[in-house]
């Protein structure tokens, strides 16, 4: 296995450098092309089919294909768009542009932290650029990569951005808990099926969901502030971002914990669900989300 995971990561390395040298906006194109490639033989298409097919059933076979195959393109240049990290993070303030920022201003007119909660919408990873910009040094939760030769590589990329990154896990939980103690503020994406999280409906379909930032803000008694980036229709390029911040999700805090964190769950997913309705081509419809 060690020998399959070093070789897959030479080959992800080679890809990668082609897409460095090319440059952010060339690219960006290659690693859609090939996404949109890899929709047609990878065995996660099938996968992607289901998920879009059953939780937005109204949808007709061609548009359901046609939303595939941009979601195919999309995690493409997600890929293509690594390399170009710390280009993109210089130049964050004319790449991603800031829409809803005094919702987080009036979540926190006294400064301190909160718990920034979105999905994989977009370019997921650049969702930082924007939420740093407007509370400052923040944590990222992240899960470690499958293959361990790629690990360093993309913790160094991401390091352009995401100055503080926690893997998720035991040790990752004591981190968060240290930096909210610390008034930092923590960016953690919560879409992604959850062996151990909580039952929730998504969609109609039963699933579990990932609870452990709700139940720290209700813990500390801080604001969940939702946020979701967007790749611009209005852009010069495909590589212009807008985020959208959200008005403030307040925890409630009675006897009834689990009660508690339900209801703030459930107002997480329904956003989630109007998101992805919107523009379901941008959403990470690849992921074993209801298993």
């Amino acid at each position: 296995m060690h020998i399959i995971y070093f070789l897959q990561a030479q080959i992800a390395k080679l890809l990668l450098s082609i897409y460095k040298m090319a440059g952010l906006r060339v690219g960006s194109w290659l690693g859609g092309q090939l996404g949109r490639i890899l929709g047609r033989v990878a065995r996660e298409r099938h996968i992607a089919a289901a998920n879009l097919k059953q939780a937005l059933p109204h949808l007709s076979d061609g548009e359901q294909k046609q939303i595939l195959d941009k979601c195919w393109l999309q995690l493409g240049r997600v890929v293509g768009e690594f390399p170009h990290m710390e280009k993109i993070a210089r130049e964050a303030e004319t790449r991603v542009q800031i829409e809803g920022a005094q919702h987080v201003e009036a979540a926190l007119p006294n400064g301190g932290p909160a718990m920034f909660v979105s999905g994989h919408f977009s370019n997921w990873e650049l969702m930082m650029l924007g939420i740093q910009r407007l509370a400052g040094k923040t944590g990222s939760l992240y899960r470690r990569a499958n293959n361990p030769y790629m690990e360093k590589w993309i913790i160094d990329q991401r390091s352009a951005f995401m100055p503080v990154q926690i893997p998720k896990g035991s040790d990752g939980a004591r981190v968060m808990i240290d930096l909210l103690k610390n008034d930092t503020s923590l960016g953690v994406l919560v879409d992604q099926m959850l062996g151990r999280g909580d039952p929730i409906d998504f969609f109609g379909r039963a699933t579990k969901a990932p609870s452990a930032s709700i139940k720290l803000a209700r813990r500390f008694d801080i604001p969940v502030i939702p946020t979701v980036i967007r790749r611009r229709e209005d852009g010069p390029d495909k590589i212009h971002f807008v985020q959208h911040f959200f008005p403030a999700i307040h925890v409630p805090k009675t006897e009834n914990m689990q009660q508690d964190i339900d209801i703030a769950m459930r107002q997480v997913y329904d956003l989630l669900e109007q998101w992805i309705t919107e523009r379901p081509e941008e959403w990470f419809w690849q992921h074993n989300r209801w298993k």
